[in-house]
């Protein structure tokens, strides 16, 4: 698995490592956690994860398991010592609320508070929405989010940055959110790579589906297809108030996504995973342990803001600056 360069496979085994030690310290989630039920059709556009933040959230919230904030949150990834919203706030942002979640020095993960299980690789902060698995992984499920980052903590884009991720019970990625350099063991002079200065969606073998300029202070709009029956991926995306536009697809994705594992089982994360530099003093072979490995330097202020985050069944896009429930018109997609 390890090797001198990053390719596809090993950064999605690279992140096997941070899947199976989150598991270790997360509680399981009941497929009946949601309250919504999984639409008897596939294109209806019915939601089947409503997330938000609402206007009526506020930080205090997520240190408080009885509030309606807390009730949709099946964990939060964090510093060891600290509390949730000492990494995670809701904050009103051009005109929207969001979720921001911030990473600092001390974001070292340690799965089951376990010393030796500690993630002194990455810095991250992570919030997994709770789901109810039977209606969100099984089918054709497409996933909204809006993603904002903020100039005011800008991100160190010689490294890498994860954003968001449907996580397997293996560690791999149906779809992910990645921003800055992509990693490279043998990169010891960490020097950006040429793709640094994007955001981007990518597949299970962390194929690029759709890449965008890295810009600060605006919206950024995905929505993401999943046919778990088909095993494809269509993404769609706007900046600002724009209407969703489809990039193509649907797209097949890896083969492995239909193994058994994947099959109403997973996480959805939304995340800020900073992955580490290379260290010139660890030994090649073990340069690719990426959770426990590498160089961090001092944080002095990076974080990711998200809002309209939810999830509907089938192939409609919904406009997520509309108000709930409110369908956009139907995008049919060529296989390409």
């Amino acid at each position: 698995m390890l090797a001198l360069k990053m390719h596809g496979p090993l950064m999605a085994a690279m992140i096997l490592f941070a899947g199976l030690s989150l598991a270790e310290g997360t509680p399981s989630t009941p497929p009946s956690a949601s309250p919504e039920k999984a639409s008897a059709g596939t294109d209806d556009g019915k939601r089947v994860l409503d997330f938000g933040p609402t206007a009526g959230m506020k930080t205090a919230d997520l240190d408080d398991p009885n509030s309606v904030l807390s009730k949709k949150i099946a964990f939060i990834v964090k510093g060891k010592d600290g509390k949730p919203s000492d990494y995670v706030s809701i904050v009103k942002t051009a005109g929207d609320t969001r979720i921001q979640l911030a990473i600092k020095d001390d974001s070292i993960f340690v799965p089951g508070n376990v010393a030796s299980n500690a993630q002194h690789g990455f810095r991250r902060t992570d919030v997994n929405p709770l789901l109810n698995t039977n209606a969100t992984l099984t089918g054709v499920t497409t996933w909204y989010q809006t993603i904002r980052l903020d100039s005011k903590a800008p991100l160190n884009l010689i490294h890498g940055y994860l954003l968001s991720s449907i996580e397997g019970p293996t560690g791999d990625h149906r779809f992910d959110i990645f921003a800055g350099s992509d990693f490279l063991s043998d990169n010891l002079a960490h020097k950006p790579t040429p793709n640094s200065e994007t955001i981007r969606v990518r597949d299970l073998s962390t194929k690029t589906l759709l890449s965008l300029p890295l810009k600060y202070d605006q919206d950024y709009n995905f929505a993401v297809t999943v046919d778990a029956d088909k095993n494809t991926l269509a993404v769609a995306s706007s900046i600002g108030s724009a209407p969703l536009q489809p990039h193509g697809g649907p797209m097949p994705n890896d083969p492995k996504a239909m193994t058994p594992e994947f099959k109403t089982k997973g996480e959805f994360h939304i995340q800020l995973i900073k992955m580490p530099l290379p260290d010139a003093k660890d030994p090649p072979a073990q340069r690719g342990d990426t959770p426990h490995r590498g160089i961090q330097e001092h944080i002095t202020n990076e974080h990711v803001m998200f809002s309209n985050v939810f999830a509907t069944k089938g192939t409609q896009l919904v406009n997520p600056h509309l108000s709930k429930g409110k369908k956009g018109k139907a995008c049919k997609r060529k296989l390409i």
